[in-house]
């Protein structure tokens, strides 16, 4: 699962959830006009008011420039469902009107849309003070009064509260996606990203690289005797050794660029528009932070080395996963001179 998964399946269930509250109010007002026409003091209104919200909903839904952006649709979409849910209010009694209990379904938009509490707490501030707009519409009654404060809580309280709950609900849920979208998307052991999220991250950096003609580098590090380590100290001594390293990749390099470990002994680094001599000086500084690093494990203090491998685009390949391959050969052949008696 990708990091924009869980945000993207969280849109669409906003964006859907949206348009059936649309489509609901449009079903209550054209039922208003069918089955209690003597209730409808100004059908012209109300006509064009269920014509306005419909053609709102397509246009915004249809526009391109609109569509880029679900936060600017979302909040066009609940503006419209504010104002249609006021003038069909305003044209069937105003403050005595039964759609006033139609609020409602903007509190619930902007509670699926955006799990803020805050926010639907604003909206329903907003939506307070429209109701006595309605009320000073209303012949016969006095907005100052004490009879119409206690109806108005009666009609927008409960669609307030059960918004509130629902944005409590929503921005739990959140959490709960992006920490399942954390899980999925990275190593357990040292909280760097796992292969194929790394690979995501790789693909997309690699597009970009090739549209703007902008550098970036592969650094592949590879931890030396973690295996005889695993069998004389034990494989919580191996772990960690591992996570140590991993500590001293994250120090060693900037906040955008990214580490990721392959599994085992490996990791892999991405260091974006970086040259080929800024790359290699990255390449030093991990292999010196983890050769002045030390792990304490049964009183005994180990340190680790590593073997590193590098490759740049765009001088060495011009595909991604190649430039992995090209990074892993240079790494073995690092590891091979260290263990050679020469070096």
């Amino acid at each position: 699962m990708s990091a924009e998964q869980p945000a993207n399946t969280t849109i669409g269930f906003a964006a859907r959830a949206l348009l059936w509250l649309q489509m609901l109010t449009l079903a209550v007002g054209a039922m208003q006009f069918a089955f209690a026409p003597e209730t409808v003091d100004r059908p012209l209104l109300a006509a064009l008011t269920l014509g306005l919200l419909a053609a709102s909903t397509l246009f915004v839904r249809t526009v391109p420039a609109l569509r880029r952006s679900a936060i600017r649709q979302q909040c066009i979409e609940i503006a419209m469902l504010v104002v249609a849910v006021t003038l069909l209010a305003i044209a069937t009694g105003a403050a005595t009107s039964p759609l006033v209990t139609l609020y409602l379904v903007p509190l619930t938009g902007i509670a699926l849309a955006f799990g803020r509490w805050w926010l639907v707490l604003l909206l329903g501030v907003v939506i307070a003070m429209l109701g006595f707009a309605l009320g000073s519409l209303t012949p016969g009654i006095d907005i100052a009064s004490r009879e119409f404060g206690v109806m108005l809580m009666s009609a927008l309280a409960p669609g307030i509260a059960v918004a509130l709950v629902l944005a409590a609900l929503i921005e739990q849920m959140h959490g709960a996606v992006r920490r399942i979208s954390d899980l999925a998307s990275t190593d357990a052991l040292t909280g760097l990203l796992n292969l194929r999220s790394f690979e995501e991250v790789l693909a997309r950096e690699h597009r970009k690289a090739e549209r703007f003609a902008r550098p970036y580098a592969l650094v592949m590090v590879d931890v030396n005797n973690i295996a005889q380590i695993n069998e004389t100290l034990g494989h919580e001594a191996g772990s960690q050794i591992i996570k140590a390293v991993a500590a001293a990749i994250t120090r060693s390099i900037r906040n955008s660029d990214v580490a990721a470990r392959l599994g085992g002994d490996e990791f892999v680094v991405l260091l974006a528009e970086t040259d080929a001599e800024t790359a290699a000086a990255v390449a030093q500084r991990i292999r010196n932070n983890v050769n002045a690093g030390t792990v304490s494990v049964a009183n005994r203090l180990i340190r680790a080395n590593v073997s590193v491998g590098l490759s740049h685009f765009p001088e060495d390949h011009l595909y991604p996963k190649e430039l992995m391959i090209l990074a892993d050969q240079r790494m073995q052949q690092d590891k091979e001179l260290r263990r050679s008696p020469a070096a």
